[in-house]
């Protein structure tokens, strides 16, 4: 991990549109802080549930990465609807955090926006993030994670249930890539950085790549 004084701003980008196969439920259009809903009476709710009997903020933040990291694992999430008579299939959708808590499964990407929801209920933006990247053990695939800034820089894992209960200090964590982070209020890259498969930069091979981050997230 290089860590978040590496980045630089980039744009807030639309992903989704009217598309087969795309990243977004119903071919709506969302942009990337739109997935980091504090602001959701559900995710409110659900924090309030999950932390009201706890006495620190370390506390908080476990329990609700234990609560995510619970759910059962899917490498894709995907959602058939039918409107007006009109049945659309997504195959690899985000879903909005208020979404996720309900669905059977989820990701690594749906796990990293539905923790940061939550903890954004006590923690400020500029503390933390959603951060998609890649994850480099004996081949290197893209994963999404979180991070926090408390007294150190922490990752937080809410996919790999061998970890999910530890906040894993920043220069522990060579394996984890970083390039995109994202809160509510903004988006920051990692420059000269390229994410591979699921977010690969090949949108040749990776048809609904495009839903997710343009090339200039993919230097």
């Amino acid at each position: 991990m290089i860590g978040i004084k590496a980045t630089v701003l980039a744009n807030d980008q639309p992903i989704g549109g009217d598309r087969h196969d795309s990243a977004t439920a119903f071919g709506e259009v969302n942009r990337l802080t739109e997935y980091i809903t504090p602001d959701n009476t559900d995710i409110q709710n659900k924090y309030d549930q999950l932390t009201s009997t706890l006495p620190s903020i370390e506390d908080k933040i476990i329990a609700c990465l234990r609560y995510v990291a619970d759910y059962p694992y899917t490498p894709s999430v995907r959602v058939k609807s039918d409107i007006m008579g009109i049945t659309r299939v997504r195959n690899d959708v985000w879903l909005l955090p208020a979404q996720a808590m309900h669905a059977p499964k989820l990701n690594c990407a749906n796990r990293s926006f539905f923790l940061v929801s939550l903890l954004r209920q006590e923690l400020p933006a500029d503390q933390l993030w959603a951060v998609c990247g890649n994850l480099n053990v004996d081949h290197q695939d893209g994963h999404a994670w979180c991070m926090v800034r408390l007294d150190r820089d922490y990752i937080l894992e809410p996919t790999n249930e061998s970890v999910k209960a530890k906040l894993i200090p920043l220069e522990a964590t060579a394996m984890y890539e970083d390039i995109v982070y994202f809160n509510d209020n903004e988006v920051r890259v990692v420059p000269g950085k390229q994410i591979r498969e699921p977010f690969s930069a090949c949108f040749n091979c990776i048809p609904w790549l495009g839903d997710y981050l343009a090339k200039e997230f993919c230097l």
